[in-house]
């Protein structure tokens, strides 16, 4: 009788013990999920920032592609005269805006 307590203690012990380390595995694995899910939020907002900066990038590249074809173009210099360097023709008219 006395043998049959002990192993029914031992097993007893060795149930709570397997529920224990269940449980650290469990709740292991759900701060492991909640990180890795966080990394994922991360690297989505990395990639939607790097997405818009390739887009910024093409986009000023067409410009510059644009600017290079044309640049013989007397409506074009005329343009870039006018906006980058602020000269005027003879007949044209400046207003200034003070606020």
């Amino acid at each position: 009788m006395y043998e049959e307590a002990r192993s029914v203690l031992k097993s007893r012990r060795a149930g709570i013990l397997l529920r224990i380390v269940l449980v650290a595995i469990l709740i292991y694995m759900v701060f492991l999920f909640i990180h890795v899910r966080q990394q994922i939020t991360d690297t989505r907002a990395e990639i939607r920032i790097l997405t818009e900066e390739v887009a910024d990038q093409t986009q000023t590249n067409t410009e510059l592609t644009n600017a290079i074809e044309n640049r013989d173009d007397p409506a074009f210099l005329k343009d870039v005269a006018r906006e980058r360097l602020d000269l005027v023709t003879p007949n044209d008219r400046v207003f200034y805006i003070t606020d």
